[in-house]
């Protein structure tokens, strides 16, 4: 067990870039770091967190979206139902990949990204593995997304931004 959480781990930091399919171990035991959050109004702090760490790089603000909310939970909501980690999802009720998940909740984005990830117990650690991680730094800074939603299920983190629904 402790292998497997070491390889999700691992896997949630690999570059957004490559599909990394690995099984979730979600805990059972229900307690206040790893309970379902609402993704629209859990955010409200992350939106600064987001936000400062774009501004020191340079860049502008991200809006919070409640389209990509939506779709970035229900991703994370079907890899813990699940048991799955991975950018795609084969047979996923709302689409098997990014763009077909922002479809559903009712984004059309021109430009669209994921970061995901596993076992981090606060917004402020996982954008810290994110922001240390090439690929997901490049998803958050990347200057054509304009906004973003964010989802939590048990320990499983999913973030998507895009240009615009």
């Amino acid at each position: 067990m402790r292998t497997l959480m070491i390889v999700a781990a691992f896997l949630s930091f690999a570059a957004c870039n490559e599909v990394a399919v690995a099984p979730v171990a979600v805990a059972t035991a229900a307690s206040t770091d790893t309970i379902p959050l609402n993704a629209v109004q859990s955010s409200a702090g992350f939106t600064t967190q987001i936000n400062a760490f774009r501004a020191s790089q340079g860049m502008g603000p991200l809006r919070q979206s409640a389209e990509l909310a939506r779709a970035a939970q229900a991703h994370a909501d079907d890899m813990v139902a699940r048991a799955y980690f991975s950018h795609q999802s084969a047979g996923g009720p709302n689409g098997s990949n990014l763009l077909e998940r922002a479809q559903s909740a009712g984004c059309n984005p021109r430009a669209v990204a994921e970061n995901i990830a596993f076992g981090q117990k606060s917004e402020a650690d996982v954008l810290d593995g994110w922001a240390n991680s090439s690929g997901h730094r490049r998803n958050m800074l990347n200057g054509r997304m304009m906004d973003y939603g964010l989802g939590r299920s048990r320990n499983v983190w999913v973030l998507v931004l895009s240009s615009g629904c």
